[in-house]
């Protein structure tokens, strides 16, 4: 399991309350994973000065990837590569480079170069996926499906958009969103099956700071009535006459 997957499901388990007579105080837990991304290495160490849950190096190629991350990455930093392409070969030089994580589009990756015993895998993932598709992605054990939008209010439809990805994949969400996103864009996005929310590169340590508070003051998700998860997982269409009427004959 990646360290990107630990931190997401170590914020996915809120504590509950102490026990005990002393007064605790715990500090309110981010709603979702916070990721930075980072061009170059100054914009790393802003990523590190503000406590992000992990860094994605947007560097082209892998041979960047691993540049940008010599003596940084290691077995207790979740850092990972942005590609738009993952051979083989490159998964090799970006494991012994310590990298967490690669996201990747879906048509130029490697079925050779994924193994997520080794290393975590996320990929690139649009609104207009099949079904087919996005089901099938379910038995690979994916970190997440890395998701692009703009800036501005989301209408109903874009969140359900995000909502068949995330039940139709069986799999949890990376969205890009902007500095400025306010409390109730967050809270939609993670009721959407968000796991982790990607801020653009060239934030700064101070727009990282100011993300990550507002992902603290989300509100945590209400109980639903039914038990299970908070997204509902579409289960596939059985072949046969199930769910058919039969009368009885009098």
């Amino acid at each position: 399991m990646s360290q990107l997957q630990k931190r997401i499901q170590k914020l996915q388990r809120r504590d509950g309350p102490a026990i005990g007579f002393g007064r605790v105080s715990r500090e309110q837990p981010r709603a979702m994973a916070l990721i930075a991304t980072a061009r170059n290495a100054a914009e790393v160490q802003a990523a590190l000065a503000a406590e992000a849950d992990a860094v994605v190096v947007d560097a082209g190629n892998a041979a960047g990837a691993v540049a940008l991350m010599q003596g940084i990455a290691s077995d207790k930093l979740a850092i990972g590569a942005l590609l738009g392409s993952l051979s083989e070969a490159d998964a090799g030089v970006l494991r012994d480079a310590k990298c967490d994580f690669v996201i990747s589009p879906l048509d130029t990756t490697d079925s050779a170069a994924v193994d997520t015993e080794k290393i975590g895998q996320a990929v690139v993932a649009t609104l207009e996926m099949e079904d087919n598709t996005l089901r099938a992605l379910a038995p690979l054990g994916l970190d997440g499906l890395y998701v692009e939008r703009g800036g501005g209010a989301m209408t109903l439809g874009q969140q359900l958009g995000l909502v068949r990805l995330a039940s139709f994949a069986s799999t949890g969400l990376i969205v890009t969103v902007e500095v400025g996103a306010s409390v109730g864009e967050l809270r939609v996005l993670r009721d959407s099956g968000t796991v982790a929310v990607a801020a653009p590169a060239g934030t700064s340590a101070e727009g990282m700071k100011a993300l990550s508070d507002t992902l603290k003051a989300v509100p945590a998700p209400r109980k639903n009535k039914r038990e299970g998860s908070d997204i509902a997982l579409v289960p596939a269409a059985k072949n046969g006459d199930e769910g058919e009427e039969h009368e009885e004959e009098e």
